[in-house]
Order: C-alpha cells, then structure tokens, then sequence
C-alpha cells in the first residue's frame, strides 16, 4: 500500500480541486491511501469528504502557495502521517515540507498556464525556477504541453516533467423534457441556438469578447439565439454592464453560479472559450465534448491541446470577437459540419480525456516514484545551503532589476513616438498630465515623458479569416476612446533598433504603459528623430 499525501490551498472549488475530486472518486484503494491537507472552511472539503479520503484541514494556506505561517504546522502534520509521497497542489510551502520528512517524495502538478515574465526566461531568473522546482521535487505533472513548455521557459528541466492531460466523469445526457423544461425556465424559443461559456468571470477569460461576439451575431449575422453565461467573478457587475450598454439584456443570461451544470451543458449548440492570460486543460471543455458539443476556442495555453481545429471545434486568435462570432455562425448554419464535430467531439474525449485514463496516468507516476531509491531527510546543513542560495537569489535579483530600470544618458538621442491605446475610459484619459513620465507596467521602467495627448474615437480591428489580414470592424465602442500619447525619450538609436534600456521603440510594436493613478494597452503608431 502506498500512502499518498495530498496538499492544496484552494478555498474553492477551481480545476486543480475537480481533478483531485474527480482522482478521489477512482483511485484503486486496494494499492493506494490517500489523504488530503486543505485549508479549513474550503469549499473543495464536503466534496472530497463523499469520496471516504482523509481529510485533514489546517488554519492557514488558504489561496497562498507561499504562507510562512503554515510552514512548520504542515512539517508536523506531514511527520505524523509519513507518506510514501507528498503530492502537492500549487503549494511551495508543502513541497517544502515535505523535505523536513524522512524517506518522503515529493511530485507537485502545475494546473495552469500564463505569459511568462521577461525575468524568469532571463539567465537568474531561469536559476532561481530551476533551484526551486527541481530541489523541493522529485517529479513534476503538466497538466498541458502549454503548462510543460511554461516550466521549461523558466528552466526546468523537460526530463523531469510528465504531461498528464486532466480527465472528467462523462456527462450525463438529459432528456428532451428536461432539455425543454430548462430552455423554457431560461425564455429560450424552440427556434433559437444556445451558444455558452462556462469560466470565471475574470478579466482573462475574455467574456467582453463573447459579448462582442453575440453582438455581431445578432446583428450582423441575423441568428436567432441565446448566448448563456455561466459562473461569477469579480467582472460581473461590468459584465452586465456591458451587456445593458449595448441592448443585449434580452439575448445574453447571466445564470450566476451553478451547482450542478450537465443541465445546461444539455441545451449547448457551441461552447465557447476566450481565455487569453491563463488556460490549460479546460475541464468544462472536456465536459462538452463528452456530450458531443462543438467548441469555438482561443489558441491560447492548452487549448489547443483539447480543441482540433476543425475537428472538434475551432482555434480563432485571442481577443478577437470577429473570428469569434464567425467560427460560431460556420457551426450553426452547416448541419453536415456540426454533426461531424459532434460526433469527433465524442471520439477524441473518449480517447484521451476520460476520468479513468486521467487515474491510472496519476497512479503510474506514484508507482514509479514508490520504485525509485528513497531520499533522505532535509539536515541543517541542506538549510545552510538552501539560505544562500536564496540570499544570492534575492541580491542578484535586486541588482538585475536596479541595472534594468537605469537609462544611462551617454550617446542617446532625442526621440518622439506616438502609443495609441485601445478602449480607453475617459476618466483614465483626464488622469494623464502632460510633462509626467510614463512607464512600461510589464518591466516598470520609464519609456520616456508624456508631451501631448490626445482623445480619439475608439476603433477596434480583427483577423479576416479570408483574406489573411486585420479588418477595421463595424462595432462600436460605446463609453470608450483610443488615446494617442506622444511621448519624448532619450534613447539608443543603432542601425538594428531604438533603445531605451531592454524597451524596443518599434511602430506597431504592443506597448503596455502606466502612470499615475492610470494603466492602458496599446501599439506604437509613429516614431520621430
């Protein structure tokens, strides 16, 4: 028998706690025990607590991977318990742990998927990734191969990392009652598709572009259709916003968090995703295609991994509701299409995403640890090590930062260039004051001074699948403005680039500025010499 530990510091219940459920709920309980240590009060215990698993709960980690206070309480939990193996959950402070645990392994699993900063692919930071997650680990699980190449961009080593694809419980089908039922409780018309995205309602999963998205649909493309957003978040209430602005209230329903969703996966003719700053395997995605839904999708972390374009669904750009609404309107009006990406939808989950195939891939990594030799103890003198490394680790950091934020004025030249921003509130317009410095907000360095600005209407352009190029579209962007900021630098002019610092001044070029009290995204439009 092999006793497992498990360690998350989830309070809800996100995907790394439906893939601990759902493993909880198959595991083979004549080869494995299975604990779990979570913070009190989670949301993830009544759930884990119907599988029969150990549940220890612990006043503190909750939503932290990092909580010195925790440290030493789970140092003594994990002593108590003496597992084979810890396996941790987004939780540095277990893996370390763990390490003060005679003849314990530790295997950690990377649930998620984000642009990686220009620090962690630089050489220190690459040093400081490395260290951390290939010392307080024996191996490590990629829910993706967006989550593998994350860790390898930060320098991890790919050896050390096993791709293990999520898996879920097939979805149950409903009947045509209570497909009618629900559709009738929601004022859907017999005639009328049901297009859903199920996420978090934050920022990066894109929701403003699905809005977008169903505009155009309506409007433009004449579908008769209801668009369904399921879940809550902090962008609600400007969600719904939105959706008043533009007169939608009647064709986008917001559900608020549901308990039990194969319901409303039931009534799915497309299900989409716009994630655009974290993604990896989408269990809600997996969930659809075990019903046959068809997915119109971002081509951003691991959903690509999950969504054959074409196949199953299909790939557009991130934060282009114009692809958006056209992969889903090529769905809806081809019967041909949509039943073969119903039925390739079925096949593919069948073959990669079930639960059980998710089970024995996990099962099989802690039969293969549990074979490998043991490790000893953490000792004062691994402690001694392990500080100065760190110390060396935060000093280098400190100085690489101090040298990357200095502009040094030798042999520079006087520039003027322009940065349109896109979809700009007029507020955040008023908090820019001429003659004040602005600032790249991705590696806080100054980029120059703000000499003029400018309020220009909003304008908003998207990828034409047909012609291969970017198209100024039709939708207005009520409430919003474009700013045109012309901004004075030194900077380094060679034959290859304009310099400031590591900053490339380049037309066209995304540029991410902040100032006082504002933050906006845009591209370069001009440069002047």
């Amino acid at each position: 028998m092999i006793k497992i530990v498990n360690v998350i510091s989830d309070t809800n219940i996100g995907g790394a706690g439906k893939c601990l459920i759902n493993f909880c709920k198959n595991f083979d309980k004549t080869k494995f025990e299975i604990a779990i240590i979570l913070p009190k009060e989670s949301k993830l215990i009544k759930e884990l607590a119907n599988t029969g698993v150990k549940i220890i709960e612990i006043d503190g980690l909750k939503d932290k991977s990092w909580d010195f206070k925790s440290l030493f309480k789970l140092i003594k939990i994990l002593r108590e318990e003496s597992p084979d193996i810890v396996h941790t959950h987004s939780s540095v402070t277990a893996r370390i742990a763990a390490k003060f645990v005679k003849d314990c392994k530790i295997v950690f699993t990377r649930h998620s998927v984000f642009p990686v900063s220009n620090f962690s692919k630089s050489m220190l930071g690459k040093a400081i990734s490395k260290f951390i997650n290939e010392f307080f680990s024996d191996r490590i699980i990629a829910v993706a191969d967006a989550a593998k190449e994350n860790l390898t961009d930060t320098g991890v080593a790919p050896e050390k990392i096993d791709v293990i694809l999520n898996g879920v419980d097939k979805v149950e089908e409903t009947t045509a009652e209570q497909k009618q039922k629900l559709r009738k409780k929601l004022g859907i018309k017999d005639d009328e598709h049901v297009i859903g995205i199920l996420a978090r309602l934050e920022k990066v999963k894109g929701h403003e572009f699905f809005i977008d998205a169903a505009k155009l649909i309506i409007n433009e493309k004449k579908i008769k259709a209801k668009f369904l957003i399921l879940g809550t978040g902090l962008e609600e209430e400007n969600l719904k916003k939105k959706v008043k602005e533009l007169g939608l209230e009647k064709n986008i329903i917001f559900t608020g968090f549901i308990e039990n969703v194969k319901d409303y996966l039931n009534i799915f003719d497309v299900q989409v995703n716009c994630s655009y700053g974290t993604e990896a395997t989408s269990l809600a995605l997996l969930e659809g295609m075990s019903l046959g839904i068809p997915a119109v999708v971002t081509d951003y972390g691991g959903n690509s991994g999950v969504i054959k374009n074409g196949e199953n669904g299909y790939l557009v750009p991130i934060k282009s509701s114009r692809d958006t609404a056209d992969a889903i309107v090529r769905i809806l009006t081809n019967n041909d299409l949509r039943e073969y990406m119903h039925r390739r939808s079925k096949e593919i989950y069948e073959e990669k995403f079930t639960v059980e195939t998710y089970t024995k891939n996990i099962e099989r990594i802690y039969e293969e640890m549990e074979e490998e030799p043991r490790i000893k103890r953490i000792n004062i003198l691994d402690v001694i090590i392990i500080l100065i490394v760190l110390i060396a680790c935060i000093f280098g950091y400190m100085y690489v930062s101090k040298s990357q934020n200095i502009i040094t004025p030798v042999n520079t030249t006087k520039v003027i260039y322009q940065v349109r921003t896109n979809e700009t509130l007029p507020k955040t317009f008023d908090m820019i004051e001429e003659g004040t410095n602005i600032y790249d907000s991705l590696k806080n360095s100054c980029i120059g001074k703000v000499i003029k600005k400018e309020a220009v209407p909003s304008e908003r352009f998207a990828y034409d699948l047909k012609t291969g190029k970017y198209i100024k579209t039709d939708l207005p962007m009520e409430e919003t403005l474009d700013m045109i900021l012309t901004i004075e630098v030194d900077a380094v002019v060679t034959d290859q680039n304009i310099s400031v610092g590591d900053y490339i001044i380049k037309v066209g070029q995304e540029a991410y500025v902040k100032g006082k009290g504002y933050a906006g995204v845009g591209y370069i439009v001009t440069i002047e010499r």
